[in-house]
């Protein structure tokens, strides 16, 4: 009670300017206390907030993409060759298919396979490995694409990953 008794004699001996300004300046003293231990942490906490679920629907919308692509791949029918020399029948049968022949083929010692092709069109050549990669589960493991002379042509040196049994 000692305390309160002095402040309110400290009071009384300022003048009505002075109690004034004390006044104001507890008052901006208050405000800047009150914005900075309730106000600031909740607006930047908020901000923070957002940045995190604009992370979280990016990273949830990648992951809705790989379980449709795994869906989508859990229904393609299996691979029909049963080793590395049906697979390799197979990607030559379907070389053939799409008029298409390497001037290389050499099965490398990791088990996966080269081929060299010289001036092929580069739209035929890519729309048949995307299709490859689909329908006979090789995967490019290393591409090299050089332009020829001929527009659209390429020479093309590719590695393929077999499908492993």
């Amino acid at each position: 009670m000692d305390l309160l008794q002095d402040a309110r004699h400290y009071w009384s001996q300022r003048a009505p300017r002075e109690r004034r300004l004390l006044t104001a300046g507890g008052v901006f003293l208050g405000v800047v206390v009150l914005y900075l231990l309730l106000i600031d942490p909740a607006v930047s906490g908020i901000a923070r907030l957002q940045r995190q679920l604009a992370h979280a629907r990016s990273e949830t919308a990648e992951l809705e993409a790989l379980v449709a692509e795994a869906k989508r791949l859990r229904g393609l029918p299996p691979v029909a060759a049963s080793g590395a020399a049906d697979a390799r029948s197979a990607i030559g049968a379907s070389l053939a298919s799409a008029g298409m022949a390497p001037v290389r083929s050499t099965p490398l010692a990791n088990g996966d396979l080269r081929l060299e092709f010289v001036n092929v069109p580069f739209s035929r050549w890519s729309a048949w490995l995307a299709a490859s990669e689909r329908t006979l589960g090789v995967h490019a493991v290393a591409v090299s694409v050089k332009a020829t002379a001929t527009p659209g042509n390429t020479d093309v040196d590719v590695s393929l990953r077999l499908p492993r049994i």
